[in-house]
């Protein structure tokens, strides 16, 4: 039987939720965004951002790629620091 090697990190799930929330939320405001107008150009709702800035929203990889491109990003694999 073979071994399989899992690869430890020193950041839990919820650590790596804040890390993204807050670079979120910084590309945003370094965008002089209101949650708003990032809602109007990314066709969703205020809401929607207001609930995945405060944790109260899991947005699927879809949602979030539509986010994020209509304002010139998008979400890249980066091997964790």
């Amino acid at each position: 039987m073979r071994e399989i090697n899992y690869i430890k990190i020193n950041k839990t799930l919820d650590e790596l939720e804040e890390d993204f929330i807050k670079e979120f939320t910084f590309i945003r405001k370094t965008n002089n965004l209101t949650q708003q107008l990032l809602a109007d150009y990314s066709k969703t709702t205020r809401e929607k951002i207001a609930r995945i800035e405060s944790k109260m929203h899991s947005p699927n990889l879809k949602s979030l790629i539509k986010i994020l491109g209509s304002i010139g990003y998008t979400i890249k694999i980066e091997k964790i620091k």
